[in-house]
């Protein structure tokens, strides 16, 4: 008696199934991952707003002196303001394409809060490229009166 061998492995037509499904999905899937791809580069420049207003209050307690956030386009600068008159430079960051920011300053005061006493600053990325909503959400800076800083997923919800 004879003994047939089974043969392991796909047959064409299995493997032209396999694909079809799997072009299929990846045709569903495409247009989520514009949206999650524009959504991570909006939260990169979301975050190294976040950063650079970390970095100025912190420059500004250890410094002993008034720090200032300024924002235009897409570029945001750390400066300070120790001299009103000749501001020096501390950084210069560079936001991912995508991200615009309004012209806009605050300040630190030597003790970490906003400067004048009491006044709270707001700053939302927007994107010349894209329609901020629910579905593709621009964040938003909040820095309360008294110095906390915060990142809003969302500006359409941040409050």
């Amino acid at each position: 008696m004879r003994h047939l061998k089974r043969q392991h492995g796909l047959t064409i037509i299995e493997l032209l199934i396999a694909l079809t499904i799997s072009a299929l999905l990846a045709t569903a899937a495409a247009p989520f991952m514009g949206d999650y791809i524009t959504n991570s580069r909006l939260r990169e420049a979301g975050n190294l707003l976040l950063g650079e207003a970390l970095m100025a209050q912190s420059e500004a307690v250890k410094r002993n002196t008034r720090v200032r956030v300024s924002t235009s386009g897409n570029t945001v600068q750390v400066l300070d303001m120790a001299v009103p008159a000749t501001p020096v430079v501390l950084r210069e960051r560079t936001l991912p394409p995508i991200a615009t920011l309004p012209t806009s300053t605050f300040d630190f005061g030597s003790e970490g809060r906003t400067t004048p006493f009491g006044t709270a600053a707001s700053i939302d990325l927007s994107s010349s490229t894209v329609v901020c909503s629910a579905d593709l959400r621009c964040p938003g800076l909040r820095v309360d009166a008294g110095g906390a800083v915060r990142l809003c997923a969302n500006k359409l919800s941040c409050s």
